[in-house]
């Protein structure tokens, strides 16, 4: 057989070509369609096809599985840089499984029913990414009422299976950082009940502040903006036992809370500590914040595999990237006054 090598995208009837047989074997070959051939010639086409790195046409692959080759995503706001992490890594894993990724961003989450059946409902979508929350009663009847293949990522979700990472570890690092910096006032600033995400993180800072048998922490819960850690920290300084050291949820409302101890005279981290979660852009703040980093791109990419899955018909399963979390020390943390 000799080779050949087209100065184009290799196609079916190159391959057949070259190993000598029709192109409806070699369809059926490689679209495992369970044709009876020699092994050999089998092994032939397969071999050929990676060869010429051949690539079914998406098109008319779609049309015969009745597929889009679309994945989505759905997320509470793009300007989060910890959103922007997940989804990258979310994308390389849909782009290496043959995907596309529509992204659609939900301004307030009590609508993101609506935003559902915004891409659901058309089936412009082979499966959904949710990054929202969805224990609205709206939400809970979109999905039920309107099924795809769905997995909630950065959620946990009595209605999806999920991926997300050690948000418990998370918080016990930095209840371990502040206390071991010398703490025994901590705050917590958090974001209102209903993120399951902040309530575990609240869940292992407070669990190590009680076992060193430290004075019930303050807490403050609010939106998750820079507004929302602004607005909470101001409140944490008017409490009469103000906390030396506060752990800010999540890396925006650690800027805001930055911002917060700047107008009120509070010198961090002279007078404050603070510690926050995950963001590159830690490192720009003044001064420069400490940071538990986690593992968002991956969790991204494993969401993608999760949901995948679904598609396909294999059970997916409620996962927790098994990376722990890691410290990344900087200015914001320093021994609390005398």
């Amino acid at each position: 057989m000799k080779p050949i090598s087209p100065p184009g995208r290799a196609t079916l009837k190159d391959i057949a070509r070259t190993v000598g047989v029709d192109v409806s074997t070699v369809s059926k070959v490689l679209n495992d369609g369970g044709i009876s051939v020699r092994p050999q010639t089998r092994q032939a086409i397969i071999d050929e096809a990676s060869r010429v790195n051949y690539r079914p046409h998406a098109l008319a692959r779609n049309l015969r599985t009745q597929r889009t080759g679309a994945l989505g995503i759905l997320l509470p706001d793009l300007t989060n840089p910890i959103y922007a992490e997940t989804v990258h890594g979310a994308m390389r894993q849909a782009e290496q499984s043959g995907y596309v990724m529509l992204i659609a961003e939900v301004a307030d989450e009590r609508t993101s029913a609506a935003a559902y059946m915004r891409l659901v409902s058309e089936r412009r979508i082979d499966g959904l990414i949710i990054a929202v929350s969805a224990e609205s009663s709206e939400m809970i009847a979109a999905i039920e009422n309107n099924p795809v293949p769905h997995v909630f990522v950065n959620r946990r979700s009595s209605i999806g299976r999920s991926v997300t990472v050690d948000d418990q570890a998370s918080g016990r690092l930095a209840a371990q950082t502040l206390i071991e910096a010398g703490h025994r006032r901590l705050g917590f600033i958090g974001a209102l009940p209903e993120l399951d995400t902040s309530r575990r993180r609240r869940h292992g800072f407070v669990e190590v502040c009680q076992a060193a048998g430290l004075p019930a922490v303050v807490e403050i819960a609010g939106p998750v903006s820079r507004r929302g850690g602004y607005d909470a920290l101001h409140r944490l300084l008017d409490e009469a036992q103000r906390p030396t050291g506060v752990f800010a949820f999540n890396m925006l409302v650690g800027i805001g809370a930055l911002a917060a101890a700047r107008v009120r005279g509070v010198r961090v981290p002279d007078d404050l500590s603070v510690v926050t979660l995950d963001g590159e852009d830690a490192i720009f703040t003044a001064p420069p914040l400490t940071a538990i980093i986690t593992p968002l791109a991956e969790m991204g990419a494993r969401a993608v595999v999760e949901l995948e899955a679904m598609i396909q018909g294999r059970e997916p399963q409620d996962v927790v990237i098994d990376i722990p979390p890691k410290l990344v020390y900087r200015e914001s943390v320093a021994p609390p006054p005398r």
